[in-house]
Parts: C-alpha cells; sequence; structure tokens
C-alpha cells in the first residue's frame, strides 16, 4: 500500500486526514466496523426518512391516519414496554369491529416507536415525575413518606420492588395518562396536517399529468 504500513488497512478517512475521522465510517486496524456518531445519525435519519414515506402512503383517509397515530403515542408512553406494538394493533383491530373506527395500523405502530431504547428512560422518568403527586395522594400508606421528602424526587426510590412497588407504578400509569393525552393530540394535529398536504399535492401532480395526457393526444 502506497503511503502505509505493511498489514494495515487504511480507510477514506485516514487518508483525508483527521478532519474529517468523525465524518465517515471507520475501520479499526483489525478490519473491524467503528460506528461514529454522524454514521449514526446519518442511519438514524434514514430510517426516519423512510418511516415517514411509510406513514404518507399507508392506506386510509387522513382522519384514519392520524387517529392511528394518535393511539400509537398515547399507548408509546404508557409503562408496559415491549407490549405497546401488539397493544396498539389490537386496540385498532377491535375499534374498527367494534365500533367501525377505522384506524390505520401502520400508523399506530409506527406511534409506538416514540418509545425506543434512546427515549425509554427519559419518556418514563417524566412520567414519574407527572404522576408521583396523584399516586401519593391515593395511596394513604405513601403519605407517611411525604413529609420532607414531598418535594424532593429521589430517584434511589424508584424500584418495582419492596413496599414501593405500587407507588412506582401507579405514577407511572398516571403519568402516562396525563403525557399520553397531550401527545397524541398533538401527533393527531401533526399528522393529519401532513397526510392532507401529501394528498393534495398527489392530487395535483396526478391532474397535471392528465392534463398534459390530454393535450398529447388533441394535438
Amino acid at each position: 500500500m502506497a503511503g502505509g504500513q505493511p498489514g494495515r488497512s487504511w480507510t477514506p478517512c485516514e487518508r483525508a486526514g483527521p478532519g474529517l475521522s468523525w465524518g465517515r465510517l471507520r475501520r479499526s486496524p483489525a478490519g473491524r466496523r467503528v460506528v461514529t456518531v454522524s454514521s449514526w445519525w446519518r442511519g438514524t435519519r434514514k430510517r426516519l426518512r423512510q418511516g415517514r414515506v411509510r406513514l404518507l402512503r399507508s392506506p386510509g383517509a387522513p382522519g384514519e391516519v392520524a387517529s392511528g397515530m394518535a393511539l400509537g403515542l398515547f399507548i408509546a408512553v404508557l409503562p408496559i414496554l415491549g407490549l405497546q406494538l401488539p397493544l396498539a394493533l389490537l386496540v385498532a383491530e377491535a375499534l374498527r369491529r367494534l365500533t367501525h373506527l377505522r384506524l390505520s395500523r401502520v400508523a399506530a405502530a409506527t406511534g409506538v416507536w416514540l418509545n425506543n431504547p434512546v427515549t425509554a428512560a427519559p419518556l418514563y422518568g417524566l412520567c414519574y415525575v407527572l404522576g408521583r403527586p396523584f399516586a401519593r395522594l391515593l395511596l394513604p400508606a405513601s403519605q407517611e413518606r411525604v413529609g420532607a421528602q414531598a418535594g424532593a424526587l429521589d430517584l434511589s426510590t424508584f424500584s418495582f420492588t419492596g413496599p414501593g412497588a405500587l407507588e412506582v407504578m401507579l405514577g407511572l400509569v398516571i403519568g402516562g395518562v396525563l403525557l399520553g393525552v397531550p401527545v397524541a393530540w398533538a401527533g393527531y394535529r401533526l399528522t393529519h396536517g401532513m397526510v392532507m398536504r401529501y394528498h393534495t399535492r398527489r392530487e395535483e401532480r396526478r391532474a397535471r399529468r392528465a392534463h398534459r395526457v390530454e393535450l398529447a393526444t388533441e394535438s
């Protein structure tokens, strides 16, 4: 290899210089892939774009797609980690069968991904902060611990075992509902507007295409 050490795999980043080392996916001297921050962000942006395209092209009217997204977002903040996706699909199908209310299952599954390995901890932390005061009001036994700790959040007591487990779970459930309602409403509004604009542009493109075909046949 020109300009390199024998037996070492040089990368485009190393050839281009250290200034570009964070801009591409590198390989270690042993040839293994090393994921940098920028490469992870590019992959995440690509997956987000693909999800947006699938959402916009999902079957159903804008109201159905937006309702499915609202359902998925609401279920995403509930403390049922690992069960959000099947529950969202089950609820969407139950509503369709029982009330004839059609919700996009694609949108519901997309909304569930608000809760992912990156966002789960801050989401549940926020839910607990919102729901803890109400949980302590509803559980008489927890009132004994309020006292001087009422204004402080001691994360060391955050446990799903022991005497405080019921308070933690109830706080997560109440906080999930309190957070899920505005999140679902905002998701409905944003998704409805986004899908409406997509459908409008698609109809405009179809109209222009039909007009060009009509002009071509007349000429």
